[in-house]
């Protein structure tokens, strides 16, 4: 096999991987994972492959300026926030690595929604501060849990928060699923339903640009009410921020997270243009876009680019292909 360069950006594509890419022919070069489009299509300039795993977000015109790139493979699942598929035809291959993560997305959000609603942060906080807090706080034992999005991160929340905490699972998908009606947990019609009945909403359904931004807006915090927690690990931009500010500000709810933010990385909390990061920790929370971050998940991820890689050098279609829509 002739060599073939391979850009890699972020910092979690293990070692091995590289080694065993390059056994095979491959040359793998990495890059840091916050660089703009302009300069990853820079750097990508002459290569073969790309494998996304930064936080870069990638338009059309950046494929329009790199007509020799045979694959592209975005480590996660939700591509579709991070890569704008080109229009009909084109040679590069685009392919994802499909659900390798949702264990560890899953694990996290439960994390977070542990640590709303004991405070566990605040807390830390707080005695960093000199301040020693012995305030009650709600428990997740026996709370009504509303889950939007039964994929298989949702589902693998439902199933961690029933069976450790025996949670009341309530479920918004935005499909009918037959198997979804085989398991324990009650369906409901529509997101505002599932906002007025649950104590925690977690998000999980997939973030698709120019469609359902801002889905999550005043009406539905407004339902979740002032003792309600909203925990984000899909997208930051599911909820409309101004909305989302009013709601803490005011207190209308009780506190929420997002793994990632409006822009990545995160501005210093004075030059927050949304004016979320003042709440932080106290009514927020916010991590840097690595709920999918288990050395499990990654391996795996890692695994399965390396596979759609392959598959293209060979002349096969990519394994794990990324399709429009």
């Amino acid at each position: 096999m002739e060599s073939r360069r391979v850009v890699v950006t972020g910092a979690t594509f293990p070692e091995r991987v590289v080694r065993e890419l390059e056994a095979d022919g491959f040359t793998v070069e990495s890059l840091p994972g916050d660089l703009d489009e302009d300069k990853v299509v820079q750097a990508l300039h002459g290569a073969w492959g790309y494998v996304l795993g930064g936080s870069e977000l990638m338009s059309r015109r950046a494929w329009e300026q790199l007509p020799d790139l045979a694959v592209v493979c975005f480590m996660g699942t939700g591509y579709s926030s991070f890569i704008e598929l080109p229009e009909g035809d084109s040679r590069t291959r685009f392919s994802y690595t499909p659900h390798a993560n949702a264990v560890a997305v899953a694990e996290f959000t439960v994390a977070q929604m542990l640590d709303l609603v004991r405070g566990v942060t605040r807390r830390v906080a707080g005695v960093r501060a000199g301040v020693w807090s012995e305030d009650a706080t709600p428990s997740l034992v026996g709370a009504r849990l509303g889950v939007a999005g039964m994929g298989h991160i949702g589902r693998e929340v439902a199933r961690m928060a029933h069976a450790a905490f025996g949670m009341e699972v309530l479920y918004w998908n935005r499909t009918h699923r037959p198997e979804l009606d085989e398991l324990p947990y009650t369906a409901v019609s529509s997101l505002d339903e599932l906002f007025e009945a649950a104590d925690v909403v977690t998000l999980h359904f997939p973030h698709l640009p120019g469609v359902n931004d801002g889905v999550i807006g005043a009406k539905q915090l407004t339902a979740l009410g002032s003792d309600g927690f909203l925990v984000n690990t899909a997208r930051a931009a599911l909820v409309d921020p101004a909305a989302l500010r009013t709601a803490l500000a005011e207190g209308r709810i009780a506190g929420a997270s997002i793994d990632g933010y409006y822009t990545e990385p995160t501005p210093a909390p004075d030059e927050d243009p949304y004016g979320l990061l003042e709440f932080v920790p106290d009514r927020l929370l916010v991590t840097p876009h690595c709920a999918y971050l288990s050395t499990q998940a990654i391996r795996r991820m890692a695994d399965m680019a390396a596979e759609n890689l392959r598959a293209v050098a060979r002349g096969d279609e990519p394994p794990y292909a990324a399709t429009a829509g």
